[in-house]
């Protein structure tokens, strides 16, 4: 940003991070869009033919095919000429002359006739293949609307995939909501972040060269994007929390709703639709109750691993400056939120090369950790909501370290990790990869060399 914005009310604005609202918010339109014209579309007449129609019995008196125009295209609709007796409402009187049932005979198929008489959605073949399951004579199942017996169907059909689109719409609503709220906690964005993007900072040892040191090429050193694309709302960055099984949390959920989903409706529908032997009612219904007890088992899995993720508390971590540089000190801020007994809880700054090489004709990976030293740790204490912890302490590499480096089979990698041992819970990692650039020495200051000196003698 131009310097000519400083203490204007466009660099205030700008001081919030206006982005991941935004994309939550346009998030959360779209699904709300989606899911109110599928449920004016779909559910509600699925709902309506389930909940106000009544089953019976009807005799095929005819069948047909009609054609129609539809956006140039020849459409066919399938019409079965039905006929079916409906019960009459109890005699008050009996005397009346009231008859114990009434015949109706009309021409229809689904409930697209009910409304616009007529369903033209079908090719001829498929019209054809469906007129010819009902046979002129045949008694058949039918369903009348108990309040207008005249309007009857004789053929309906679940639709499982508006039950997917209505649930993929759902979750796009539920995913805007929930990310719009949690966007707003970590809203400001910190001074160091906009000083760490406008200049290298004034106690560098590359402050003397020209231009930003964030945009030299190096190439094997590892891109910076990822970091310093997450402002922090503190310090100048905010590092990002790997290990986090987030995608296969969604896939597992996913999974688990539509496996109880359909054996919901399976155990609906043998209610509704009753076997007719014992034999058959039987073993159904226990076929039925164990693929529900595994639909009953994935949501009792699925919550256990959302409250193992989401219920150990937000866990955040900033630095000041990025990329890192051996021998300078950086400040780091770690705020834990939630209501925990903590064991303990340790940060550590870790160094991991990999190797890889061919054996044959497979692949293998070597991993080694060579440098690992603890920056901060803390032991038998709790967090609350209202007491979170926030700590804050430096790293500082020596110089001479290995900057980070990446080619196709040797691998420099630098990590910060936390380990929390929380009552109750098994142990949480959590890994923060950062880069470290290689350091020129001509530009080291005698500051940053007293600095690395202190450094050894007080790790002695």
């Amino acid at each position: 940003m131009s310097g000519k914005y400083k203490g204007s009310i466009f660099r205030k604005l700008f001081r919030y991070r206006w982005g991941e609202p935004l994309a939550f918010a346009v998030i959360f339109a779209i699904g709300l869009i989606f899911f109110l014209g599928h449920v004016k579309s779909w559910l509600v007449p699925q709902l309506t033919i389930w909940q106000e129609f009544v089953q019976t019995k009807g005799e095929v008196l005819d069948t047909r095919i009609l054609e129609k125009l539809v956006d140039g295209k020849l459409k066919y609709s399938p019409e079965v000429f039905l006929q079916y007796d409906v019960p009459t409402s109890k005699k008050t009187n009996p005397n009346d002359n009231v008859p114990e049932k009434t015949t109706y005979k009309i021409w229809t198929f689904n409930e697209k006739h009910l409304h616009s008489g007529g369903d033209f959605s079908y090719n001829k073949d498929e019209a054809q293949q469906l007129i010819n399951t009902y046979k002129v004579g045949d008694s058949i199942d039918c369903w009348y609307r108990l309040s207008e017996p005249s309007l009857v169907v004789v053929y309906r059909q679940s639709s499982y995939s508006g039950s997917f689109f209505l649930l993929l719409s759902f979750s796009l609503l539920l995913l805007g909501l929930l990310g719009f709220c949690f966007s707003f906690r970590l809203k400001p964005v910190s001074t160091e972040h906009w000083a760490a993007l406008e200049t290298v900072a004034v106690d560098s040892p590359l402050s003397t060269l020209a231009g930003d040191v964030r945009s030299m090429a190096w190439s094997t050193v590892p891109d910076i994007k990822i970091v310093n694309e997450s402002p922090g709302t503190h310090l100048a960055f905010r590092l990002p929390l790997g290990n986090q099984p987030i995608f296969p949390l969604v896939g597992l959920t996913l999974f688990t709703i539509a496996w109880v989903g359909i054996a919901v409706a399976v155990m609906v529908h043998s209610v509704t639709n009753p076997a007719l032997g014992l034999y058959d009612m039987v073993g159904g219904t226990l076929l039925r109750s164990l693929f529900l007890g595994v639909g009953f088992f994935l949501l009792f899995i699925m919550v256990r691993k959302y409250i193992f993720v989401f219920g150990t508390g937000l866990m955040l971590l900033e630095i000041s400056d990025h990329p890192i540089y051996s021998g300078r000190r950086y400040r780091l801020l770690l705020v834990v939120n939630g209501t925990l007994q903590f064991h303990e809880l340790s940060v550590s700054i870790i160094c991991e090369e990999v190797a890889r090489f061919t054996q044959g004709t497979d692949t293998a990976t070597n991993r080694r950790n060579v440098f690992k030293q603890i920056i901060f740790r803390k032991t038998d204490f709790d967090t609350s909501v209202d007491m979170p912890l926030n700590e804050e302490f430096f790293v500082q590499l020596p110089i001479g370290a290995m900057h980070s480096f990446r080619q196709e089979n040797n691998e420099i990698g630098w990590k910060i990790n936390i380990t929390a041992r929380i009552a109750g819970w098994q142990e949480i990692q959590r890994e923060c990869p950062i880069v470290v650039r290689p350091i020129i020495m001509n530009d080291t200051t005698p500051e940053d060399l007293n600095s690395s000196i202190i450094y050894k003698l007080t790790q002695k």
